[in-house]
């Protein structure tokens, strides 16, 4: 039987599988946009109400579950705030950004509203809060007279629920958790069944639309705890055939209790498709540029729509958009994230150093408090009785 650290150790932590499978999941998201950008948001329903809804949901979720999989391999390679840092510089700053581009540069472009009134709206100040994951959506008379009027990166959905990922394995870390790897894998079948079972009993209808946050970060955890267990768990043909007809049939469902389910079932299927390991070529290189094309997508395909607004063709703006996205996606890869990532251990070495002395401080702080006490016990003058 071949185990999931098989495969992970025959690719030296390195499978091509999850290579090829960020770039194309990239690409799958401008892809799926384009319908929207070009036809305005009823245009999706049809996807998701007929039988290629599985692979429209496939999308998202599977990127959480390879997010949930490989990071849990940084988690075990470093202490809690190391994980922590390389988790902030690998998003932040590319997220910012892509926000200061938007609101400088493609905002002004294309507001309808004069720029003295642009750069004054509280819309444009609220804007920013995007750097720090607070999602919003709109920028003062941007984009108002598209099909999907007003939104200048739709894409930015997912961040809040990517957080909430982080901020659950951190804490799931702090406990210890994530040190009982079978504990840890009990745990998110647990709640798995226990929110199944909640929503059999609710009765509650599906998502209509886009999957639902809960199960990006069930995914997210699936794809964490097969990792942990990555030496008990097989890597088998079988089980991806199941859990790929379990995923199509949870979905086809359109129940809370079957989005609950599919969770599970895609993050097994993701992790097997990572596993595949073959010669890539460029693809290693390409998929370095995965998140900048999922950050620029929206707004790059948006703009293409204004500009061209007789050739609002799914095709036309996917390919266009794709090629501009790109050029973004590379640029900000060898001037920004590239930089970032490659001064990570001296940015490590910061943080060890403030963390040693926060944690002395803390100590001494403590010691001291205890001590005042005992001190001022022993030190007080003896009190005589009274004579008369």
């Amino acid at each position: 039987m071949t185990l999931i650290n098989d495969k992970w150790e025959a690719a030296k932590g390195r499978p091509a599988g999850f290579d090829f499978l960020r770039i194309t999941l990239a690409i799958a998201v401008i892809l799926w946009h384009s319908v929207a950008v070009s036809y305005g948001p009823a245009a999706e329903q049809w996807f998701y109400g007929g039988p290629l809804k599985p692979l429209v949901w496939f999308v998202i979720p599977a990127f959480f579950a390879l997010s949930g999989f490989l990071v849990a391999g940084s988690l075990e390679r470093n202490d809690l705030p190391s994980f922590v840092t390389l988790r902030v510089i690998r998003i932040f700053p590319a997220l910012t950004a892509e926000v200061l581009i938007s609101a400088i540069l493609i905002g002004p472009i294309f507001t309808d509203l004069a720029l003295a009134q642009y750069f004054t709206d509280p819309d444009f100040f609220r804007y920013f809060l995007n750097m720090i994951g607070y999602i919003h959506f709109h920028l003062p008379g941007v984009f108002s007279e598209l099909p999907v009027p007003n939104v200048v990166n739709s894409q930015l959905w997912t961040v809040p629920h990517e957080l909430e990922c982080y901020l659950a394995i951190s804490a799931a870390a702090l406990i210890g958790l994530t040190k009982r790897h079978r504990l840890f894998l009990l745990a998110v079948l647990f709640v798995i069944a226990a929110l199944t079972l909640r929503d059999v009993l609710s009765g509650k209808p599906g998502s209509p639309a886009a999957p639902p946050g809960r199960m990006l970060v069930l995914a997210f955890l699936c794809g964490v705890a097969l990792f942990l267990n990555r030496i008990r768990i097989a890597s088998s043909h079988w089980l991806f055939l199941v859990s790929a007809v379990g995923f199509v049939v949870c979905v086809l469902a359109s129940t809370r209790a079957g989005e609950t389910l599919a969770a599970f079932f895609i993050a097994y299927v993701t992790v097997y498709l990572g596993l595949l390991n073959f010669s890539t070529g460029p693809i290693t290189k390409i998929a370095d540029y995965s998140y900048g094309v999922y950050l620029y997508g929206f707004p790059v395909q948006q703009s293409v729509a204004q500009l061209m607004p007789d050739h609002r063709i799914w095709y036309i703006n996917f390919w266009l958009s794709l090629a501009l996205t790109f050029v973004f996606a590379v640029t900000s890869w060898h001037l920004l994230e590239s930089k970032v990532m490659a001064r990570k251990k001296q940015v490590l070495a910061l943080v060890s150093t403030f963390v040693d002395r926060t944690r002395s401080l803390v100590v001494f702080a403590w010691g001291w408090l205890v001590r005042r006490p005992a001190e001022a016990r022993t030190t007080a003058p003896k009190r005589t009785a009274p004579t008369n």
